[in-house]
Protein backbone atom coordinates (compact mmCIF):
# COMPACT_ATOMS: atom_id res chain seq x y z
CA UNK A 1 0.00 0.00 0.00
CA UNK A 2 1.27 4.03 -0.29
CA UNK A 3 1.68 4.28 3.17
CA UNK A 4 4.39 1.87 3.71
CA UNK A 5 6.66 3.65 1.01
CA UNK A 6 8.72 4.95 4.29
CA UNK A 7 11.70 2.80 5.27
CA UNK A 8 13.86 5.23 7.40
CA UNK A 9 15.78 3.84 10.40
CA UNK A 10 14.52 4.34 13.45
CA UNK A 11 16.15 6.87 15.55
CA UNK A 12 16.24 9.15 18.35
CA UNK A 13 14.96 12.78 17.45
CA UNK A 14 15.83 15.71 19.47
CA UNK A 15 13.11 18.44 19.00
CA UNK A 16 14.34 21.69 19.15
CA UNK A 17 12.07 24.21 21.43
CA UNK A 18 9.04 25.28 20.13
CA UNK A 19 8.59 22.88 17.09
CA UNK A 20 6.27 19.92 16.44
CA UNK A 21 7.85 16.80 17.37
CA UNK A 22 8.07 13.93 15.25
CA UNK A 23 7.42 10.18 16.75
CA UNK A 24 8.83 7.08 15.98
CA UNK A 25 8.07 5.16 19.53
CA UNK A 26 6.09 6.45 22.40
CA UNK A 27 8.98 6.20 25.11
CA UNK A 28 7.13 4.30 27.64
CA UNK A 29 8.47 0.90 29.56
CA UNK A 30 4.96 -0.48 30.12
CA UNK A 31 4.19 -3.54 27.97
CA UNK A 32 1.95 -1.22 25.11
CA UNK A 33 1.96 -0.47 21.83
CA UNK A 34 -0.23 2.29 19.96
CA UNK A 35 -1.65 1.13 16.97
CA UNK A 36 -3.14 3.85 14.17
CA UNK A 37 -5.08 2.82 11.32
CA UNK A 38 -4.37 5.12 8.07
CA UNK A 39 -6.88 6.50 5.20
CA UNK A 40 -10.44 5.45 5.14
CA UNK A 41 -11.13 4.33 1.79
CA UNK A 42 -12.27 1.03 2.28
CA UNK A 43 -15.38 1.00 5.28
CA UNK A 44 -16.73 -2.42 5.53
CA UNK A 45 -19.47 -2.88 7.95
CA UNK A 46 -17.43 -5.89 9.61
CA UNK A 47 -14.17 -3.70 10.63
CA UNK A 48 -16.44 -1.21 11.63
CA UNK A 49 -18.26 -3.58 14.06
CA UNK A 50 -15.04 -4.92 15.03
CA UNK A 51 -13.60 -1.56 16.34
CA UNK A 52 -16.83 -0.45 18.18
CA UNK A 53 -16.78 -3.93 19.89
CA UNK A 54 -13.38 -3.53 21.27
CA UNK A 55 -13.58 -0.22 22.60
CA UNK A 56 -9.95 0.45 22.49
CA UNK A 57 -8.24 4.21 22.25
CA UNK A 58 -7.38 3.68 18.33
CA UNK A 59 -6.18 6.41 16.35
CA UNK A 60 -7.31 6.93 12.94
CA UNK A 61 -5.35 9.17 10.65
CA UNK A 62 -8.04 10.07 7.65
CA UNK A 63 -7.63 11.37 4.61
CA UNK A 64 -10.34 13.81 3.50
CA UNK A 65 -10.68 12.89 0.12
CA UNK A 66 -11.29 8.88 1.26
CA UNK A 67 -13.81 9.83 4.00
CA UNK A 68 -16.26 12.23 2.60
CA UNK A 69 -18.64 10.26 1.00
CA UNK A 70 -19.57 8.56 4.47
CA UNK A 71 -18.33 10.85 7.25
CA UNK A 72 -20.93 9.05 9.01
CA UNK A 73 -19.01 5.93 9.26
CA UNK A 74 -16.64 7.12 11.01
CA UNK A 75 -18.77 9.31 13.32
CA UNK A 76 -20.11 6.06 14.72
CA UNK A 77 -16.23 5.20 15.19
CA UNK A 78 -15.57 8.62 17.13
CA UNK A 79 -18.82 7.69 19.28
CA UNK A 80 -17.48 4.49 20.06
CA UNK A 81 -14.01 6.83 21.46
CA UNK A 82 -11.32 6.17 18.47
CA UNK A 83 -9.77 9.36 18.15
CA UNK A 84 -9.83 10.98 14.89
CA UNK A 85 -6.63 12.30 13.67
CA UNK A 86 -5.30 14.18 10.54
CA UNK A 87 -3.70 12.55 7.70
CA UNK A 88 -4.16 15.51 4.52
CA UNK A 89 -7.31 16.39 2.53
CA UNK A 90 -5.87 14.64 -0.36
CA UNK A 91 -3.17 12.05 0.05
CA UNK A 92 -0.75 14.41 -1.20
CA UNK A 93 3.37 13.90 -1.12
CA UNK A 94 4.50 16.71 1.05
CA UNK A 95 7.76 16.75 0.29
CA UNK A 96 7.02 17.42 -2.81
CA UNK A 97 5.01 20.72 -2.14
CA UNK A 98 5.51 24.64 -0.84
CA UNK A 99 5.02 25.43 2.99
CA UNK A 100 1.45 27.48 1.48
CA UNK A 101 0.42 24.39 -0.29
CA UNK A 102 1.46 21.91 3.02
CA UNK A 103 -0.83 23.98 5.10
CA UNK A 104 -3.88 24.02 2.86
CA UNK A 105 -3.34 19.72 3.02
CA UNK A 106 -3.13 19.90 6.57
CA UNK A 107 -4.90 23.01 7.75
CA UNK A 108 -7.75 22.11 5.25
CA UNK A 109 -8.60 18.84 7.29
CA UNK A 110 -8.27 20.56 10.96
CA UNK A 111 -11.06 22.68 10.00
CA UNK A 112 -13.07 20.18 8.05
CA UNK A 113 -12.88 17.52 11.46
CA UNK A 114 -13.12 19.69 13.79
CA UNK A 115 -16.51 20.32 12.15
CA UNK A 116 -17.52 16.93 11.31
CA UNK A 117 -16.09 14.93 14.50
CA UNK A 118 -16.18 17.95 17.14
CA UNK A 119 -12.88 17.73 17.63
CA UNK A 120 -9.40 19.23 16.39
CA UNK A 121 -6.98 16.63 15.22
CA UNK A 122 -3.69 17.03 17.31
CA UNK A 123 -1.78 14.61 15.78
CA UNK A 124 -0.29 14.41 12.20
CA UNK A 125 1.09 11.35 9.69
CA UNK A 126 2.36 12.22 6.20
CA UNK A 127 0.56 10.21 3.42
CA UNK A 128 3.29 7.64 2.67
CA UNK A 129 5.61 8.51 5.45
CA UNK A 130 7.13 11.18 3.61
CA UNK A 131 7.77 14.66 4.83
CA UNK A 132 10.64 17.56 5.22
CA UNK A 133 11.66 20.14 7.58
CA UNK A 134 8.44 22.64 5.72
CA UNK A 135 5.87 19.27 6.33
CA UNK A 136 6.85 19.98 10.13
CA UNK A 137 6.81 23.58 10.23
CA UNK A 138 3.46 23.20 8.47
CA UNK A 139 1.77 20.52 10.92
CA UNK A 140 2.82 23.21 13.36
CA UNK A 141 1.36 26.15 12.17
CA UNK A 142 -1.89 24.15 11.87
CA UNK A 143 -2.22 23.34 15.59
CA UNK A 144 -0.91 19.65 15.08
CA UNK A 145 1.34 18.41 18.10
CA UNK A 146 2.81 15.93 16.59
CA UNK A 147 4.03 14.09 13.52
CA UNK A 148 3.51 10.19 14.14
CA UNK A 149 5.59 7.85 11.89
CA UNK A 150 5.56 4.21 12.28
CA UNK A 151 7.92 1.10 13.86
CA UNK A 152 5.97 -1.60 12.28
CA UNK A 153 3.02 -2.35 9.53
CA UNK A 154 0.28 -4.85 9.68
CA UNK A 155 -0.78 -6.01 6.15
CA UNK A 156 -2.32 -9.19 4.51
CA UNK A 157 -2.25 -10.79 7.39
CA UNK A 158 1.85 -10.07 7.86
CA UNK A 159 3.48 -8.11 10.45
CA UNK A 160 6.48 -5.72 9.06
CA UNK A 161 9.13 -4.20 10.72
CA UNK A 162 11.43 -1.50 10.26
CA UNK A 163 14.15 -3.14 12.42
CA UNK A 164 13.98 -5.82 14.94
CA UNK A 165 11.10 -9.10 14.63
CA UNK A 166 8.72 -7.85 17.77
CA UNK A 167 6.72 -5.38 19.58
CA UNK A 168 8.44 -3.87 21.95
CA UNK A 169 6.76 -1.46 24.79
CA UNK A 170 5.92 1.84 22.51
CA UNK A 171 5.96 0.77 19.41
CA UNK A 172 3.59 2.88 17.25
CA UNK A 173 1.87 0.60 14.64
CA UNK A 174 0.38 1.32 10.82
CA UNK A 175 -2.76 -0.79 9.59
CA UNK A 176 -4.95 0.60 6.07
CA UNK A 177 -8.61 0.42 5.94
CA UNK A 178 -8.68 -2.10 3.76
CA UNK A 179 -11.21 -5.27 2.70
CA UNK A 180 -8.85 -7.34 4.93
CA UNK A 181 -8.44 -4.89 7.97
CA UNK A 182 -10.31 -7.19 10.12
CA UNK A 183 -8.17 -10.07 9.69
CA UNK A 184 -5.26 -7.96 9.89
CA UNK A 185 -6.72 -6.42 13.55
CA UNK A 186 -6.12 -10.07 14.59
CA UNK A 187 -3.15 -10.74 13.31
CA UNK A 188 -1.64 -7.67 15.06
CA UNK A 189 -3.92 -8.90 18.64
CA UNK A 190 -1.86 -12.08 18.22
CA UNK A 191 1.20 -10.51 17.55
CA UNK A 192 0.69 -7.92 21.00
CA UNK A 193 -0.15 -10.92 23.06
CA UNK A 194 2.77 -13.47 21.70
CA UNK A 195 5.30 -10.46 22.49
CA UNK A 196 3.61 -8.69 25.89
Amino acid sequence: PPDLLWQGPIQPVVIPAGTTPVLYKIPISEPVVFLGIDDGWAKTVDAQEWLISHRLPFSLFLTDDAIKSNYGYFQKLRAAGVTIENHTLHHSRLNKLSLSRQQAEICGTVGIYERVFVRQPTLFRPPYGLMDNTTIQAAGTCGIRAVVMWHASVENGVVHYQEGDHLLPGDIVLMHFNSNMTADLQVFFNQVRQDH
